[in-house]
């Protein structure tokens, strides 16, 4: 269960409706805090609210020539989108706290520097990162991938993928095979934009694989 922080001012606002006060509440909710923004599409914001789409698109004008939101407008490889900054009511949830160091033994059984990791959990790394190709051959999302391009040949995408919520991966191959574009990145780039139409966070491990050259926001 999710809980979402409202301003008393926004709670007794009677400058907006009470559909223009569920919408507002819904892109409260989806606010990412690292990005500054929201960016659910109009179809997902009136499937999840059970409100007409008309009333959705006059509903967020609205807001917007309140001041609440701003409407900045974006061009995907599957369609277009809005992505909702500013927003007037939101209440911050980040919470700042101090990564402790890794303390462990060095070779010659000293204590190491901070910041240095024991020769065991080194070991434990390499390791994991064996068993962790070893599983993304065979990850659920990976095979379904295969259906549609040569994945194999990218590491990156099969990694992304791998990672992915299997149900915008499905969509995102649903897309990929009306498009003319073929390869493993392609479809990894349909996927990206499943997210911001769904109004979905990436995870923070999707994040680092795709900061450098995929992500727009």
């Amino acid at each position: 269960m999710q809980f979402l922080k409202l301003s008393t001012e926004l709670i007794t606002d009677t400058n907006i409706t009470s559909n223009e006060f569920r919408i507002y509440s819904y892109l409260l909710s989806l606010y990412n805090e690292e990005k500054k923004c929201s960016y659910p599409s109009i179809d997902v914001i009136s499937e999840r609210l059970n409100i007409s789409i008309s009333t959705v698109k006059r509903s967020i004008k609205r807001l917007a020539e309140l001041g609440y939101i701003v409407i900045e407008k974006r061009k995907g490889l599957a369609g277009n989108f809005n992505i909702y900054k500013k927003l007037k009511h939101i209440i911050s949830n980040i919470v700042t706290k101090k990564k402790a160091p890794k303390v462990g033994v060095d070779s010659n059984g000293e204590k190491p520097i901070d910041g240095q990791i024991s020769v065991e959990e080194a070991l434990q790394e390499i390791e994991e990162t064996t068993i962790e190709i070893n599983s993304i051959d065979n990850n659920s999302n990976v095979r379904l991938a295969r259906s549609v391009t040569n994945i194999d040949n990218s590491g990156f995408a099969k990694k992304v993928i791998s990672l992915a919520d299997k149900e915008l991966v499905r969509a995102a191959i649903k897309d990929f095979k009306n498009k003319r574009g073929k390869t493993p990145t392609f479809l990894v780039k349909l996927l990206i934009d499943q997210y911001y139409k769904n109004g979905l966070n990436l995870s923070r491990s999707l994040i680092n694989l795709l900061k450098k050259d995929y992500l727009v926001l």
